[in-house]
């Protein structure tokens, strides 16, 4: 389910003066996102598709040392938000069979989509091809319309996503044929997800 106010008004806000935000605390009750339901969430994902990509989010999050019910620090449109984030241990003596970097963007991507699910009720359409510059077509209903949503997803495992976020949403901004464009980053090393969206002109579509 999206937000509630009440959620909302137990996380932290950055102002419009850019200041700096109040910390965020976890939100314990119904705040939680728990990545062992990403196919609940998302039920056209097939199996192994999903349990591969939650299976490099939870390597990903653990060899930066973090277990499972850590804080994820989630920034959606200058709104930051805090969940517990939970999900099934991965066997950390199998990680040197996963390609480095696909434990990290396979498993951002798993962390976005349930971010996403969770803030914005959006489900999984289908996997784009590179030639639509998203990674992910997500749909929601909006005043009783169906809407498309191209999202763009990247992962750090170390370091700032600020620059990444904006390498993503240049991506995005390519697409075409959607309602709304989305770009999503996700760190590992101290676990945060950041979404923002990029306006789409009538003449795009």
């Amino acid at each position: 389910m999206p937000i509630s106010g009440e959620q909302r008004s137990m996380t932290g806000k950055r102002s419009l003066s850019g200041s700096k935000p109040e910390t965020p605390q976890p939100v314990a009750d119904g705040g939680g996102v728990d990545l062992a339901c990403l196919r609940d969430m998302h039920p056209r994902l097939p199996p192994d598709m999903a349990a591969v990509m939650v299976t490099r989010a939870a390597l990903g999050l653990q060899r930066n040392k973090h277990s499972s019910g850590t804080a994820l620090e989630i920034d959606i449109e200058a709104v930051v938000l805090c969940f517990i984030l939970r999900w099934p241990d991965a066997d950390p003596s199998t990680a040197k069979q996963h390609d480095f970097n696909r434990i990290t963007e396979d498993g951002a991507e798993a962390i976005a989509l349930a971010v996403a699910h969770k803030t914005k009720s959006w489900r999984v359409v289908r996997r784009m091809q590179r030639e639509e510059y998203a990674d992910w077509l997500l749909e929601h209903q909006e005043s009783g319309a169906r809407r498309l949503v191209a999202l763009e997803v990247s992962g750090v495992d170390r370091g700032s996503i600020a620059a990444r976020l904006k390498d993503e949403l240049a991506q995005v901004a390519k697409s075409t044929d959607v309602d709304q464009r989305w770009a999503g980053v996700v760190g590992f090393q101290k676990p945060k997800a950041a979404l923002q969206s990029l306006e789409v002109r009538t003449d795009d579509r």
